[in-house]
């Protein structure tokens, strides 16, 4: 009985989070989707019947998905809502107190509002923290193979690329890892100002980061990945340390595709660009047949490049391509 409670459990915090996730457009078409219902049930039913609590559980539901400004108004208008389907009759002591009770309606609406606010606040924090990496900014990899399936079952072209930094181990080795720290940083602030707010960039090695965008087309995906690995090949390190990076990268196109085989896909050209030194290797996701065994064995076993499983906590927010 205590795992059935457990699964059962588990159910309200998915919800919340797939609220919180939803585009606003979806969140207030949900909202008023059940604002509509419960004005119906009022009209239906008339004064005999108090619609309060469902009211408040909509405008608790704006909130939670929108943010205390979209609570508010929710909030507002349900208040003028009951109020032309009723009139008076909500008020038992008439139009003596009606100032009153109205002041005291949308305090109690507002305390619960602040609340769910706080509450979605922290849990957005909370989410931000466990997905991003603290050394650079960027996205961590859990975040990416979390956030990038959704990007991976789209139905537009993508480019997904696969960077790595040639010669860090030799900085680490000779100038210590505070210097090879500033590069992972200068280099991370950099791809962050190229591409768009939109763009996943995640750190998932040590060095090594993945970029996942949307493009218009097939060529809009080469051109993009040609001038990001020219830019990306351009950063200096805080000692004046010149940064080259190798770019495996897989132009995806429109249809679901497995995130994990995307990843494996694009290390493998990486590592073929990595041979010939700090190049770039571009190739559509439907012709790439390359086995795992190629050239990257060692990679292949790694289980940096599964899928983590689920978690707890979520957020974020990147630059981006100006592809």
């Amino acid at each position: 009985t205590g795992s059935a409670f457990t699964m059962r459990a588990g159910g309200i915090p998915r919800l919340l989070d797939r609220i919180i996730r939803m585009r606003p457009a979806q969140a207030w078409m949900l909202t008023l989707l059940l604002l509509d219902l419960a004005v119906l049930g009022d009209l239906v039913t008339g004064p005999d019947l108090w619609f309060g609590p469902l009211y408040l559980f909509v405008i608790c539901l704006a909130t939670w998905g929108l943010g205390w400004v979209a609570g508010e108004s929710v909030a507002l208008g349900s208040m003028a809502l009951t109020f032309a389907i009723n009139g008076l009759t909500l008020y038992p002591y008439g139009s003596s107190a009606l100032a009153l009770n109205v002041a005291m309606r949308l305090i109690g609406a507002s305390m619960a509002i602040a609340i769910i606010a706080g509450a979605r606040w922290a849990y957005l924090r909370e989410w931000l923290l466990a997905r991003t990496d603290m050394l650079t900014g960027a996205l961590n990899r859990q975040a990416f193979f979390e956030l990038g399936g959704t990007l991976a079952g789209t139905c537009c072209w993508r480019v997904l690329l696969y960077a790595d930094l040639d010669g860090l181990k030799a900085i680490n080795d000779s100038e210590g890892h505070a210097a090879g720290d500033a590069c992972l940083k200068a280099y991370a602030s950099h791809v962050r100002r190229i591409i768009r707010r939109d763009d996943m960039f995640a750190r998932v090695g040590g060095d090594e980061f993945l970029l996942f965008m949307a493009v218009k087309d097939e060529a809009s995906a080469r051109s993009v990945a040609a001038r990001l690995h020219a830019s990306m090949n351009t950063v200096r390190g805080a000692r004046g340390q010149h940064l080259r990076c190798s770019v495996g990268t897989i132009v995806v196109p429109p249809g679901r595709l497995s995130i994990d085989e995307l990843v494996r896909r694009a290390d493998n050209l990486m590592y073929q660009a990595k041979l010939r030194g700090a190049a770039l290797e571009i190739a559509v996701a439907s012709d790439v047949k390359l086995p795992l065994t190629q050239g990257r064995a060692r990679r292949a076993a790694r289980p940096a490049l599964e899928t983590p499983a689920p978690i707890r906590k979520r957020s974020v927010d990147r630059r981006a391509s100006r592809g």
